[in-house]
């Protein structure tokens, strides 16, 4: 039997604004509903119910945002409701609730359910509360992302229908176009990491973005996972095949592959995150053209502070750090994602010890690959990684404006000729 929501608390217990997220909480016994609703009703719209009928009608009656079930009930176990969900509700997050050592209802929640986290009983409130918001704010964020490539994805067709009809009226494209375009990259930047964000992470570092044509294929992706357990930073650099609009987009997918892996499937391994980019590439992008050439290729690394280790693989790309004054190259493997299509690839993981590495760097290849318009041949490795032995000790804001400096210098009036991507943080 569903149980009514509480609209209207006490003064001293209500929160301040309106609440904004939807919890349904599935369990058998009816004392356990009345401790959930009294401990989370402040901070939620909670329902609850005792069965996993009543659950299904429930999500079809109102938008919940988060189900938590307990996995042992009649009828309808927790696993099995979930995995019901999954078709008809694919964006509601699911918890699962357990309190009895049951391995292979986890392993079936993990594997079928597509829960986000599944907690034992008796839960702590606070540690739940913690769960939860991390789990909602998830959600918001898929919510507001999906918004914006689809408006991405609206104005790239408003644009190309454009083009396609008003050919004579070059002059008023090339301005709906530059629109477009400006618009398209408010979007792309917003999917960024926030510089607040690395500046809390790495007090010192830099990051150099540059696409080509206002947007492009490079991106970077920063998340991060503290726990009693884990004490993790994650940082890559991916570039995708393409500039412009369709570059952009390809990013799109490869950093929402990205959140998919990390922070919904919980896989902390650098050459795993790399395989399960690959496979997403050829599944979703590549189903129905073997040649296709939507690839990309990535750097990542893993930063272990609770255990004091340096985690990386590639794809292409390499990874530069210093330890004890001392310049490192770690070389990614040679095989882009989404390249092969007979064989599952795999990504070497390099691990390090995290004492006595100062400084780090990950980069695509769009600075190396600038022409010179009085040399005539590209910037190079070699004369990247030169600048980095050369700067490395100094502050990350002066390093990056003296390789923008000589890079600007060396192409001198030659375009661009790629996205440019090159961050440095000192551990």
């Amino acid at each position: 039997m569903q149980e009514e929501i509480e609209i209207f608390e006490t003064n001293d217990q209500a929160p301040s604004g309106k609440k904004e997220f939807n919890i349904l909480y599935v369990d058998d016994e009816t004392s356990n509903l009345r401790i959930f609703r009294m401990g989370f009703k402040r901070f939620y719209n909670v329902y609850t119910v005792d069965n996993g009928f009543e659950a299904i009608e429930v999500l079809r009656s109102n938008d919940i945002h988060l189900i938590i079930s307990d996995q042992k009930m009649p009828e309808m176990t927790g696993t099995e409701l979930l995995e019901r969900t999954i078709d008809e509700f694919p964006d509601v997050v699911r918890i699962i609730l357990t309190g009895f050592a049951d391995i292979e209802a986890i392993v079936q929640a993990i594997n079928k359910c597509g829960i986000y986290r599944y907690i034992t009983k008796p839960y702590d409130q606070g540690e739940m509360k913690f769960t939860l918001d991390k789990a909602l704010e998830g959600h918001k964020l898929k919510r507001e992302k999906a918004q914006l490539v689809d408006k991405l994805a609206r104005a790239n067709e408003e644009l190309e229908e454009k083009v396609r009809e008003r050919t004579s009226e070059l002059e008023e494209v090339n301005q709906h176009l530059t629109s477009g375009l400006m618009y398209a990259k408010r979007i792309q930047q917003s999917l960024l990491p926030k510089e607040e964000t690395l500046t809390n992470a790495f007090s010192d570092h830099f990051v150099i973005y540059n696409p080509m044509n206002h947007v492009g294929g490079d991106f970077y992706w920063y998340s991060e996972e503290k726990s009693s357990r884990n004490d993790l930073q994650l940082l890559a650099v991916i570039d995708c095949m393409g500039h412009g609009v369709p570059g952009a987009l390809l990013s799109i997918f490869g950093e929402s592959q990205l959140e998919q892996i990390v922070n919904d499937k919980r896989v902390f391994h650098t050459d795993s995150i790399l395989s399960m980019m690959d496979e997403g590439v050829l599944d979703k992008l590549a189903a129905d053209n073997k040649e296709t050439s939507e690839t990309m290729d990535g750097s990542i690394i893993v930063i272990d502070r609770k255990n004091k280790k340096l985690e990386f693989s590639g794809a292409k790309l390499d990874l530069i750090y210093f330890k004890d004054g001392e310049m490192n190259r770690i070389r990614g493997t040679k095989m882009s994602l989404g390249s092969v299509w007979d064989e599952k690839l795999t990504f070497e993981r390099h691990q390090f010890d995290l004492e006595g590495i100062t400084e780090v760097y990950l980069f695509s290849d769009g600075l190396q690959d600038q022409v010179s318009d009085k040399m005539g041949k590209k910037f190079g490795s070699k004369q990247l990684f030169e600048l980095m032995q050369a700067l490395h000790a100094d502050p990350m804001a002066e390093q990056k404006a003296k390789i923008m400096d000589q890079w600007n210098e060396w192409r001198g009036d030659t375009m661009q000729v790629d996205d440019i991507t090159l961050i440095g943080i000192r551990i």
